[in-house]
């Protein structure tokens, strides 16, 4: 991991994590779903055309006889009268089976439309869901940049407090140091005046010394 202080390093892993946000970025928008274009329809409603006829022909009514055949028909009658029976049953079991499936087709029908449209509403609102998620992962770099740009901005406002203050430092110390320095070359000024007034003092005593002696 590169240091502080290495700014090619540092560029270079930013360029880097960059390039790769980028590719899971473009991975993430091409992996949004789409509804398919031939999603599909509720099958139609159950055929009932023949419903109501069958309904109402299911029943064999033999027509009653007339006249002098009546013995001979009631005969006949009487004869095939299991085989019609047969055939009675027969139609009326069809009819009961055909009218139960009609209602268990017509809910069927009715489930499997609700399951579409349930599953069609859950699809959309899982497109628009990824669809956000994109326009949130687009933003991720854009508010990240701004933070950056503020975080820079704070650090020049301090850095150039930091220079003011330190220029202001520099200046009394400059100032500081001056006044130090006409101190010293005072101090040295009076030290050299005073060594020549004991000099002189020296010489003055030695010619008072002298002219007593003379």
């Amino acid at each position: 991991m590169p240091g502080p202080d290495d700014l090619a390093a540092l560029e270079a892993e930013r360029e880097a994590a960059d390039r790769a946000y980028n590719d899971a970025l473009t991975r993430l928008d091409r992996a949004v779903q789409q509804l398919p274009t031939d999603f599909p329809h509720p099958p139609p409603v159950p055929d009932e055309h023949q419903v109501t006829p069958l309904n109402t022909l299911w029943k064999i009514d033999a027509p009653r006889p007339r006249g002098f055949r009546r013995g001979f028909v009631a005969a006949v009658r009487r004869a095939v009268a299991p085989l019609f029976e047969q055939q009675q049953a027969f139609n009326s079991a069809m009819v009961d089976h055909v009218n139960r499936n009609v209602q268990v087709a017509r809910q069927t029908r009715e489930a499997m439309a609700t399951t579409l449209d349930v599953l069609r509403g859950t699809i959309e609102d899982l497109i628009r869901f990824q669809n956000l998620l994109v326009l949130f992962a687009q933003q991720i770099t854009p508010y990240v940049d701004t933070r950056d740009r503020d975080v820079a901005g704070l650090l020049r406002g301090l850095s150039g407090a930091i220079n003011s203050v330190a220029d202001e430092l520099m200046k009394r110390s400059d100032a500081m140091l001056t006044r130090d320095r006409r101190r010293e070359l005072g101090m040295l000024d009076l030290e050299a005046r005073i060594a020549t007034l004991q000099k002189e003092l020296v010489a003055l005593r030695r010619s008072i010394e002298e002219g007593h002696r003379t």
